[in-house]
């Protein structure tokens, strides 16, 4: 292969090294499985490197260098799994044992019942966790512009509108566990996003479900703003929150994966637990993208409903 160079490794050794990084990852490895992780794949470099070093040859993958090929591959890998991390979506099975998870505890105003509805609702616009979540469960997320002014990031009850069947806004101050029946739609505004279109609002282009209202989105965002109020919430505060042994608690990044990874875990009790890491509060978010393309919807549309621009 030639003579071993005390400045860096040796470029055919760098190109073999590649090479079988790759045949491992298309399945000739001691498993026989395609999709290894990127942490195996390192443990596959070291020891490569650690043979090389034997007979006096240089590391040939390289992590600090951007050019080196076998870096590339393990780099790559570990971005994917980074995607993987967030992106697994929910499915119909996983929003069934949500609900029955809800309606087995006897306080309507529980922390999965919060979750149930921001779920229903949340499978139709696709939100952010921002927008339903806070970091903290006794404390409100904002964004702070340099002027120093505070914009509350969740929705709050001031950010639905409902309507009836002849499309009149109903006066939310009106607006009690009877006006399930009258209300047809609702618009949700989105104060700020990340894509900087703040102030935009979308109607959910969906008539409230009255043959399964309990699975209706647009009941789901009116039960959202009934069970804030019957906390002691305001209007102008996040809306997901919920009863905590008698005191107001808000619903919050990490519990939503942690409830969304036990309804996985009752449906799917042999998910593996790496598995089980790729859902998360985004899950939600992706499953609304993996619905609409199930429907038919076309990329443009898509885009348009969950908000995204090309770079978010």
């Amino acid at each position: 292969m030639g003579i071993p160079d005390p400045c860096g490794p040796d470029p055919g050794y760098v190109q073999i090294a590649a090479m079988y990084l790759k045949h491992l990852q298309f399945g000739v490895n001691y498993t026989n499985k395609d999709g290894l992780r990127a942490a195996i794949f390192s443990g596959y470099a070291t020891a490569i490197g650690l043979l090389l070093s034997f007979q006096g040859f240089n590391p040939p993958v390289v992590m600090a260098d951007l050019n080196n090929e076998g870096a590339c591959i393990i780099s790559n890998c570990k971005k994917q799994e980074d995607v993987a991390l967030q992106r697994l979506p929910l499915n119909n099975r996983i929003f069934a044992e949500l609900q029955r998870s809800a309606i087995n505890l006897k306080s309507p105003d529980s922390e999965k019942h919060t979750l149930f509805d921001v779920t229903c609702m949340g499978r139709f616009i696709g939100p952010r966790v921002s927008e339903v979540g806070q970091t903290s469960p006794t404390k409100i997320d904002y964004h702070v512009y340099p002027s120093g002014k505070k914009v509350m990031k969740a929705f709050t009850a001031n950010d639905f509108v409902f309507f009836d069947g002849s499309g009149h806004i109903i006066d939310s101050l009106s607006l009690t566990d009877a006006s399930s029946d009258l209300v047809a739609n609702v618009k949700c505004t989105w104060r700020i996003q990340k894509n900087r279109r703040n102030g935009q609002a979308i109607t959910l282009l969906v008539m409230a479900d009255k043959e399964n209202p309990k699975i209706c989105p647009v009941r789901a965002a009116l039960r959202l703003v009934l069970q804030a109020r019957r906390c002691g919430q305001p209007d102008d505060c996040p809306v997901a929150c919920y009863n905590l042994r008698g005191k107001l608690a808000y619903l919050t990044g990490k519990r939503i994966a942690a409830l969304f990874r036990e309804a996985v875990k009752k449906e799917y009790p042999n998910t593996p637990k790496d598995e089980l890491a790729w859902y998360s509060a985004h899950s939600l978010r992706v499953w609304a993208c993996v619905l609409l393309d199930e429907a038919g919807m076309t990329p443009e549309f898509i885009m348009s409903r969950l908000r995204w621009t090309m770079d978010g």
